[in-house]
């Protein structure tokens, strides 16, 4: 790849993170404050993809660098790049398509059950054993945006840096118990190897192998209610509700929903709503 080639493709990853709006990115601005200007600063990034603003910057001068998958793929998820501007950004930096990613299991997704999931007015989806998403409803992917990347629940709860920034409380109130409920299911399905991937994959960020390693806290997070920030409420916290279900076909899998908490009353408010 030619020199000339590098600064072209810095230069249009430079025009990409420009026009990504800071409120697109929930708990972001509340952490590092609003800017009259639309986009992110190289700084900004960095912090998003969890890469030194050194990498980052070497991209954007068209630095030659031998750039990871992983950093690639953390950049395209920040910038929220599309199937052509990742393929583009992958063709000018490692001279190569991106790697297919995981093909995940969706024989348990019959039509009345994908019906039920795309109905539900509120976040909505399935999850497998490892914690890859099947599928999600349109609630589910404009307030969760990592899932219409194909990121696994898991990976992106315990060690993406914008899951640290959008759930409130993060330790303690989400990654605590989710660690736990991933170490409950690996010691339940030792041969597992998507769940062994994914443990493996969690243990390697510090801080999640410290929580993960800290043993069984909870068995499920039906009932359980967290706080979060949503795209483009600011500094606004919203409680929601878990809901999640099991099909009597297939147990390993779950059907999650996340409903607002202000929005749960009692049965007979609800009976008379009906």
């Amino acid at each position: 790849m030619c020199e000339q080639d590098l600064v072209s493709i810095g230069r249009m990853v430079r025009k990409w993170r420009e026009r990504v709006d800071r409120e697109d990115l929930p708990g972001f601005t509340v952490r590092y404050g609003r800017k009259s200007a639309r986009g992110l600063t190289q700084d900004d990034v960095s912090r998003l993809i969890g890469f030194s603003a050194r990498w980052y910057s070497n991209l954007e001068r068209g630095v030659p660098t031998p750039y990871s998958d992983a950093f690639l793929d953390s950049v395209s998820r920040v910038l929220a790049l599309s199937d052509e501007e990742r393929l583009t950004l992958y063709t000018y930096t490692v001279q190569r398509q991106p790697l297919a990613g995981r093909k995940v299991d969706t024989s348990i997704i019959d039509p009345a059950l994908a019906r039920f999931v795309h109905m539900q007015p509120y976040p909505c989806y399935v999850s497998d054993q490892g914690w890859d998403i099947p599928i999600y409803n349109k609630a589910a992917a404009e307030q969760w945006r990592w899932m219409a990347q194909g990121v696994n629940v898991m990976l992106w709860a315990l060690t993406h840096p914008e899951a640290r920034l959008q759930l409130i409380d993060w330790e303690q109130a989400w990654a605590c118990p989710m660690a736990a409920q991933l170490h409950l299911a690996m010691n339940k399905n030792p041969d597992n190897e998507r769940l062994r991937e994914v443990v493996d994959e969690v243990r390697k960020d510090p801080t999640a192998r410290r929580i993960y390693d800290e043993g069984l806290r909870n068995i499920h997070p039906d009932g359980s209610r967290r706080r979060v920030y949503l795209p483009h409420h600011h500094d606004r916290e919203f409680e929601v509700v878990f809901v999640a279900l099991s099909p009597l076909r297939d147990p390993s899998y779950r059907l999650m929903a996340v409903v607002p908490a202000d929005e749960c009353t009692d049965l007979d408010a609800l009976a008379q709503a009906a």
